[in-house]
């Protein structure tokens, strides 16, 4: 029977989805898309409550009282709060973000990555629904709200980097730049769903359930991804034997996990190529953070309502998110023609993405017509998810088993704009004028021309030398009895080999173990291997028929 990618046909003739097995004739699921999927969400949560606070500061600030009581309920907060103070109260997300990433980032390489990004969506959730209680209650306030956000921030540490690893594991090469678009659309579609959720809860039901909301989705969001989401192909119960031979196969040596591995901290440190990444994601994190917490303010200096604010602020992230889809299609099929390389594709998409981008902030710099401003900002920062498949998932290309890391060391100095951004920001725009507005914009247009510049030169988009593992000869000690101990304790090369199944157990277990060691079973042999355990149990066998053809 011949295997489709897409379709299998089974013995009856029928036609099933691909992954499904040869004795079911009923449409399955791959579980892939599942994860991917539920992968997307999660994105989406955290990405959309991390614009709760910038929404909800102009409820804040806009009924400010002019004494210097304090006055919070449900649905009206007056803070007294300076604009230096919220700024703060922004930075300090993206200070707990620069501190926990790298480390984080290192985690991931031993623990199982679909843990921690679970973890981190449930925990951060969970800190969002204290916030109205530290904002309400006078005693806390500021200071309580600051240390929340600075927790917040070091939980999420591990989003990006465990987000990656599981799109290593669980998507096909020729399904990266699709797959990972789509996952990473989820980090603009997030604030998109986030501006306009925070937006009409706040004019219309009260600010603190912005917050509510929020953490709740994703506490229930958690829920199916501890019972729907499994660590690797092989460890999920439910997975077809074909879709998970399919990503197996697909995936080669990627999908080997070596034991006691060490990371090339060097080599990954003087490479180019990922300096091209950190100065992208520097550009992008610039552009990001800045319409993440300052972009309601912006809508405000333009005379637009709280309600009009939320609806306008998240078009940009709308038009982006349809780039961002079409884009990593886009790349997917360009890189399945020959005679196009993937540093060609990859810069190509960086440079039209980031071109756009600059040209509409330039622009901006020149407008002062508030629906003309919605426009262009819509169109630039729309026209920068282009740039998605290029740079951003650029990171599975040069070093697939340390894709977590790569882009915790991307987004670590990506971070950095985060923290500074909103103190310039704040200094920039103190006057609460336009004149101040467009200044912003005629840096971060000098900023994103240049990562596009620097990516042009030393981008690429093949994988590199260190991102190889070269683990020397193992030796594989058998006494008597090959299943004596567990299969995983046998290969120290791999922690878990996804090629050992219920068929290789059987086929070690019909192995002539008196012939194969010689005339005393007793004795150790010592054999040099370097393969999988199904290679393993073939020499063995074929020894065994050698030695009997001898005695013979």
């Amino acid at each position: 029977m011949e295997k489709s990618e897409f379709l299998d046909e089974t013995t009856d003739g029928q036609k099933c989805c691909i992954g499904s097995t040869s004795s079911r004739s009923e449409c399955y699921t791959p579980k892939r898309y599942v994860v991917i999927a539920l992968l997307f969400l999660g994105m989406v949560i955290c990405n959309a409550q991390r614009v709760n606070i910038g929404v909800t500061v102009i409820e804040f600030l806009e009924k400010a009282p002019r004494t210097n009581g304090e006055e919070c309920t449900s649905n009206i907060c007056k803070l007294n709060w300076s604009h230096q103070k919220v700024g703060f109260l922004h930075a300090i997300f993206y200070i707990g973000l620069f501190i926990s990433q790298i480390p984080f980032g290192y985690l991931v390489t031993t623990f199982a990555s679909h843990r921690l990004f679970g973890g981190c969506v449930l925990f951060t959730c969970l800190a969002n629904l204290l916030i109205p209680l530290s904002i309400s209650t006078p005693v806390l306030s500021y200071g309580f709200t600051c240390f929340i956000r600075l927790l917040q921030g070091l939980i999420e540490g591990v989003l990006y980097p465990s987000c990656y690893d599981v799109l290593r594991i669980w998507s096909l090469p020729e399904e990266k730049s699709r797959m990972g678009a789509t996952v990473l659309t989820g980090s603009y579609i997030g604030p998109t769903i986030g501006m306009v959720v925070s937006g009409l809860l706040t004019d219309y039901c009260g600010w603190a359930y912005v917050f509510y909301a929020h953490g709740l989705a994703g506490v229930i969001w958690f829920c199916f991804w501890a019972f729907l989401a499994y660590e690797r192909p092989c460890l999920h119960p439910t997975i077809s034997i074909d879709e998970r031979k399919l990503i197996e196969a697909r995936q080669g040596e990627v999908a080997l996990i070596y034991e006691h591995g060490k990371v090339p901290w060097g080599s990954i440190f003087t490479s180019l190529p990922v300096y091209a990444l950190i100065i992208c994601n520097f550009a992008r994190s610039f552009v990001f953070y800045m319409l993440l917490t300052n972009q309601p303010m912006y809508f405000y200096v333009l005379r637009f309502t709280i309600a009009e604010t939320g609806v306008y602020s998240s078009l940009p992230y709308a038009v982006m998110a349809l780039f961002c889809i079409f884009s990593g299609m886009l790349a997917d099929f360009m890189m399945s023609k020959p005679w196009l390389s993937h540093t060609f594709v990859r810069k190509m998409f960086t440079s039209v993405g980031y071109g756009a981008e600059a040209a509409f902030f330039f622009a901006l710099a020149l407008i002062e017509d508030q629906y003309m401003a919605v426009v262009f900002l819509t169109l630039g920062v729309g026209l920068s998810g282009i740039a998605i498949a290029g740079w951003q998932i650029n990171h599975l290309d040069l070093a697939p088993r340390y894709a977590g890391i790569l882009v915790a060391i991307t987004m670590t100095f990506g971070t950095l704009a985060g923290v500074f951004n909103p103190l310039i920001v704040a200094a920039m725009t103190h006057d609460k004028s336009l004149t101040g507005w467009h200044n912003v914009f005629w840096l971060t247009g000098c900023i994103i021309a240049g990562a596009a510049i620097f990516y042009l030169v030393f981008g690429s988009g093949d994988r590199q030398s260190w991102a190889v593992p070269k683990p020397p000869p193992q030796q594989v000690i058998s006494k008597g009895d090959p299943l004596a101990s567990k299969p995983y304790g046998t290969f120290p090369a791999q922690l878990r080999s996804p090629s050992m199944t219920l068929e290789t157990k059987d086929k070690l277990a019909d192995v002539d173990t008196t012939s194969a060691l010689g005339d005393d079973p007793s004795k150790t042999h010592t054999t040099e291997f370097n393969g999988n355990a199904s290679e393993y149990a073939d020499t063995t066998r074929r020894r065994s028929e050698v030695n009997k053809m001898e005695e013979t």
